[in-house]
């Protein structure tokens, strides 16, 4: 016994809103690839018939014309991935916070073993580069300069010592 074809009936509203999906560039290919789907079942198309015509498996098809059935328009999108959940959590970003905010150097290799001493959580340089670019932080290379003045106390005392080194004999004095 052959299965019984099963066609969409569709309104002229979301004949017209299905047609506007199919012809906008800006849509997902996608979502324009089921609302072709459907205006074609309406008009006769059979699922096998829609498989063949598109390259698709007849359950693909099938489950399009559920998704119109069951969500309408709407559900010929795709839903929004969730994703891996992210590991630097808001007690690790006032944690990177408070650590750049101490005066030493710190690079993301040395920052991502601190994280894990203290977090248990093993976060990659370049997680932690992007990280630190989106809380605001640029890198800058290091470089050598006195953070203060010098102490004229100790430049008075060792000016002797410097004018001896200058003429190239060493004294200890």
């Amino acid at each position: 016994m052959a299965t019984p074809l099963r066609f969409v009936r569709l309104s002229a509203a979301q004949d017209h809103s299905l047609r506007e999906l199919e012809l906008n560039p800006l849509i997902n290919a996608k979502v324009r690839l089921r609302a072709s789907i459907i205006r074609l079942n309406n008009a006769g198309w059979s699922a096998a018939r829609l498989a063949a015509h598109f390259g698709r498996n007849p359950q693909s098809i099938h489950n399009d014309l559920d998704r119109f059935e069951d969500h309408g328009v709407l559900g010929l999108g795709d839903g929004k991935a969730t994703g891996a959940k992210p590991k630097v959590t808001p007690e690790i970003e006032a944690f990177m916070h408070a650590k750049l905010a101490e005066d030493r150097v710190w690079n993301s290799t040395l920052l991502g073993e601190t994280i894990e001493k203290e977090f248990g959580v093993s976060l990659g340089r370049e997680a932690i580069r992007v990280k630190l670019l989106e809380l605001g932080y640029s890198w800058k290379r290091t470089r050598y300069a006195p953070g203060k003045q010098v102490d004229p106390e100790v430049v008075i005392e060792h000016q002797a010592s410097l004018a001896t080194l200058k003429r190239g004999r060493w004294t200890r004095s």
